[in-house]
């Protein structure tokens, strides 16, 4: 009897996002007695890419959680106070991230939040800090040798797939997807494009073509494993919340408005993966974790409160998640 396969998709969210999604990664971790690096695919975008990106490279879930404490860290360079970009990102240049994106969003062929994106100024965020992070878990910036062609067999091939939109189709890539990716896009810049945040950071140009973060047409893209050969989808939504309460403030109210949008389409994507015959499992804030975010998910200053948060309510969250599955 062949042994059920397991996908992980950790999906957008900043560092807010970040710190919830690894709490959560813990509890799933713990109620499953399973090791998230495990996972036969992985599918990360913005903050998620960044944490697939460091679990496939070898950095333990321990470490990631180690990190969030506060504890310090050898060969994994990261300053949570400034190395995202702080609470507010730099003045952004006058030019606009993808402004393609609003023209087909005024022709309904891309959703009316892409096309917002995409007038929003190109980002200066200094993205060094992502870089360095990543070179110092990747031997090299280099991807993961267990990925590559001649590297695995049938039996344990494994995937990694980093979410990223073209700023003028809108079409998602995947980076990873394609064997070509391995030799011929750094395993950081993989990362870096996929969280080009429109209006914080630059787009970031791979092979001729601009992109942005994948989060501005699909919060996850769990979509993308509807024909792969899993059992099981493990879906970390930090920006989708089918119970968000009450939004409060007016800054709070224009989150609340993006996070239903994303949360419609993690909607389709749960339901496209559940006809195709897949067990979902899917994760993703509570009220009370909500209002630990705040409005400002960049806002370094709230993260170490909404980690302490998640490892409160993601026991309870993730224990539900798995009974609905």
């Amino acid at each position: 009897m062949s042994q059920s396969k397991r996908a992980l998709v950790l999906g957008c969210g900043a560092v807010a996002g970040g710190a919830w999604s690894i709490a959560a990664l813990q509890a799933v971790s713990k109620q499953l007695n399973w090791n998230p690096a495990d996972a036969d695919i992985m599918v990360g975008t913005s903050v998620g890419a960044v944490l697939v990106a460091l679990l496939a490279s070898g950095v333990s879930l321990e470490r990631l959680v180690a990190a969030q404490n506060n504890e310090p860290q050898h060969g994994c360079y990261w300053n949570h106070a400034t190395d995202s970009g702080g609470k507010l990102p730099p003045w952004p240049q006058w030019k606009f991230s993808g402004p393609a994106l609003f023209k087909k969003a005024l022709n309904r062929e891309v959703s009316l939040l892409t096309g917002l994106c995409g007038i929003l100024p190109r980002g200066r965020t200094d993205m060094s800090g992502f870089v360095r992070l990543i070179q110092s878990a990747s031997a090299g910036d280099v991807w993961p040798q267990a990925l590559q062609a001649g590297q695995q067999t049938q039996q344990t091939q494994k995937k990694l797939w980093l979410m990223a939109v073209d700023a003028k189709t809108a079409a998602r890539r995947a980076i990873g997807r394609q064997a070509d990716d391995f030799t011929q896009v750094p395993l950081s810049r993989a990362v870096c494009a996929s969280y080009a945040v429109p209006g914080c950071c630059p787009p970031v140009n791979i092979q001729g073509n601009t992109y942005l973060d994948g989060g501005i047409v699909s919060p996850a893209s769990a979509d993308l494993l509807v024909n792969e050969d899993v059992d099981e989808v493990i879906i970390i939504a930090p920006m989708a919340s089918r119970w968000p309460g009450k939004s409060g403030s007016v800054f709070n109210a224009v989150e609340r408005y993006a996070r239903k949008g994303m949360t419609r389409i993690v909607d389709r994507e749960e339901a496209m993966l559940r006809a195709a015959g897949k067990r979902v499992i899917r994760i993703e804030p509570n009220e009370d974790d909500l209002q630990a975010f705040g409005w400002n998910l960049l806002d370094p200053a709230r993260r170490q409160g909404v980690f302490d948060t998640a490892l409160l309510t993601t026991p309870t969250t993730v224990a539900q998640a798995i009974a609905m599955a």
